[in-house]
């Protein structure tokens, strides 16, 4: 357990430490549940489905619930990924991300993905096209726990900050 929360932890310090021209950033919380199905279908390759349920929240006083679905496949050690993740706030709106693995295998104790707004309403309008990254560590229980950062223009921050829902 603490080498999954060490490992973590680097790889959280390695992603928000890189220099980027971006002056502002959301941070984005993720904890849940996994469920997997798991298909052995040679030595040394694996294909599964994937989904979890869980709750976010972001740094900006953001939070909401979180659905994902998609796909893993190992082969001889290297993860691929296609996960697309639900978030819903609590006002309603919502926004589609979809997950590519980028360093890390299900067989690891984390795994570190690219990310992109694919879609959403309301503040999340803003951040179609966005491109981010996040780390995302298994726990015990089937539980998991995740961390992404996106960096942006600070007039991008504010307008997704103060964005008012039309009545």
């Amino acid at each position: 357990m603490m080498k999954k929360i060490t490992i973590f932890l680097i790889l959280l310090f390695t992603i928000f430490s890189s220099n980027k021209s971006f002056s502002a950033q959301i941070k984005i919380e993720a904890f849940g549940m996994d469920k997997y199905f798991n298909y052995d279908v040679e030595k040394g390759r694996q294909f599964l489905t994937y989904s979890n349920e869980g709750l976010f929240m972001t740094d900006i006083g953001i939070n909401g619930v979180v659905e994902c679905k998609g796909i893993i496949e190992v082969i001889k050690g290297t993860t691929s990924s296609n996960i697309m993740c639900k978030y819903t706030e609590g006002n309603g709106d919502m926004f589609y991300a979809q997950f590519f693995v980028q360093r890390g295998s299900i067989s690891e104790d984390a795994t570190v993905q690219s990310f992109e707004f694919v879609s959403g309403t309301g503040r999340w309008a803003e951040m179609i096209g966005q491109k981010c990254i996040g780390a995302y560590t298994p726990m015990q229980q089937k539980r998991f726990m995740w961390q992404g950062n996106c960096e942006m223009s600070n007039k991008t921050l504010e307008r997704v900050k103060n964005y008012k829902k039309p009545e």
